[in-house]
């Protein structure tokens, strides 16, 4: 069977909105048409609605997913050419719609600033294959998304909802999961492809039990469960370094360039060579962030987002959708958040490993933090929540104590590198204007730490800095675990049937990491 084509699936849904219009005449519309040219233009919009009078109320342009533009429904070129198009058929609204979400923007004119452009999305469906479009469970997704949006668009047009203005850290979110729903699912589908080879399989069940925590499983559906959370955490790591390397532009932009991705760059591995060039430049100009843009290239989840070859041109929207947002009028939190704000509520049990809700972290930590100056550790710390809701808690405490003072009473640990990543962008984003910005994270098993060996090393305080030339730049403190006031944390639980025991007879007692050592 023959892939459909846009125009095949718009004309379609022009079909299914007439059978909602039959369906509910108190709606204000009369019909929806498909591809007809605008006034003084030799192009077409895809899709005009018409209101009782069949004067039109709303276009707009349709994509699919897996066409060019047609990753993410806030593509510039995409966005540009709907608006042109509403304002030549004079309407108020338009909409720019890749099958799986939906976006409805008041007309603005040419040069608004991305963060003065009012809108709405909706979540339709999600499919991302052409054999995927007609299936029963999406075409039952679409239709009744569509019969829901006229009702909430004829509630705007009556002004009985206005569409607002959203911030623009809420925009910033929407604009980053929009694009990467294209890369998650070309990486789960390479993923998919790859786990059906034995040695592959083998690396990728190592990967996602040793370092995502997640418990194999040779079920259908657990196994597409694991596949899909392993991508999403493979892209969510790769944005969130995309994001933080921009945040720090605006300290280091003599030292760093803006990444680019040259139009010559077609493959995973090109592109995988190319941010790792910027992300190098990175750690030397901060002398710091290894467990951000990442401590070893070669390892298996660093790769993970540089499988599919077709996921580059997406990688590049995306850096393009982060150019597009001045950094100093975003409230930097947001970007240590971007973690969770991709992770709807319902399915944070599933990443427990890296999440913990934060008012049970908040009355933990109201227990067991007293006062402003105290050391406080996390020996498993995750995505940060603990830290991050410390470091809030003791500036409560005493408001005289700097961003540098807080950090350098904070501890945590952590055996996974993406926990270590997040839980650095997490505290370093709470003062991206410091200088003095070094979250004392280390990536490590707890039971490695020791009171007698340093935790980590980390950038000497300008301050404590040896000033003979040429010196003075390089220079490293090692960080010691002092006398800890508070230990917190949600530290991770296992089945004891998974602790292996000890095959082995060992003169000097029990091994450790075995049942019987813990027993």
């Amino acid at each position: 069977m023959p892939e459909p084509t846009e125009w095949e699936f718009t004309a379609d849904v022009a079909k299914w909105v007439q059978q909602a219009l039959d369906s509910d005449p108190s709606l204000p519309f009369s019909q929806a048409k498909c591809e007809t040219r605008t006034p003084g233009s030799d192009k077409r919009n895809d899709l005009i609605l018409r209101d009782k009078d069949d004067r039109p109320v709303l276009t707009g342009e349709v994509k699919l997913p897996w066409q060019p533009h047609g990753g993410t429904p806030f593509n510039d070129q995409v966005v540009n050419d709907a608006r042109a198009k509403a304002k030549r058929a004079k309407v108020g609204f338009f909409f720019t719609w890749n099958v799986n979400q939906f976006i409805l923007w008041e007309v603005f004119a040419p040069k608004t600033a991305h963060t003065q452009r009012p809108y709405r999305t909706w979540r339709v469906t999600s499919v991302h294959r052409g054999d995927q479009l007609y299936s029963p469970m999406a075409l039952q997704a679409i239709q009744a998304w569509l019969a829901a949006f006229l009702a909430d668009f004829a509630a705007i047009i009556r002004g009985q909802a206005p569409l607002g203005l959203k911030l623009p850290d809420e925009q910033f979110t929407d604009r980053l999961e929009a694009a990467l729903d294209r890369p998650i699912a070309l990486t789960v589908e390479e993923l998919a492809k790859r786990y059906k080879e034995p040695r592959a399989k083998s690396q990728i069940d190592a990967w996602m039990r040793d370092e995502l925590g997640m418990t194999i499983t040779d079920d259908p559906d657990g196994v597409r469960d694991n596949l899909d959370r392993a991508a999403r955490f493979a892209c969510y790591g790769l944005v969130n370094r995309l994001v933080f390397y921009e945040a720090l532009l605006k300290r280091y932009r003599r030292q760093m360039d803006p990444i680019s991705i040259p139009a010559d760059i077609t493959t995973g591995e090109g592109l995988r060579v190319r941010l790792e060039f910027h992300f190098a430049r990175a750690v030397k100009a901060t002398h710091d962030y290894e467990t951000v843009f990442g401590e070893d290239h070669a390892s298996f989840g660093e790769r993970v987002p540089f499988y599919p070859d077709h996921a580059v041109a997406h990688w590049r929207e995306i850096v393009a959708q982060i150019h597009q947002f001045d950094f100093s009028k975003l409230d930097y939190e947001v970007i240590g958040a971007l973690f969770e704000r991709f992770i709807s509520p319902e399915e944070r049990s599933k990443f427990g490993q890296f999440y913990t809700r934060v008012e049970v972290v908040d009355l933990i930590n109201s227990f067991a933090i007293r006062t402003g100056d105290a050391k406080v550790m996390d020996p498993a710390c995750g995505g940060g929540t603990f830290l991050v809701r410390a470091y809030a808690r003791k500036r409560e405490l005493d408001r005289a104590r700097s961003h540098p003072e807080l950090l350098q009473d904070l501890f945590g640990v952590d055996i996974s590198p993406f926990a270590t990543h997040l839980s650095t962008i997490n505290l370093a984003t709470r003062d991206l204007v410091e200088e003095e910005n070094y979250p004392q994270i280390a990536r490590s098993n707890f039971f490695d730490v020791a009171r007698d060996k340093p935790l980590r090393q980390l950038p000497m305080p300008r301050t404590g800095r040896v000033g003979t030339k040429g010196h003075g730049k390089g220079q490293f403190r090692n960080v010691w675990i002092p006398h800890l006031d508070a230990v917190v944390g949600n530290p991770p639980y296992i089945r004891q049937e998974e602790i292996p025991r000890s095959h082995k007879k060992r003169e000097r007692g029990l091994e450790p990491g075995t049942k019987d050592y813990y027993l």
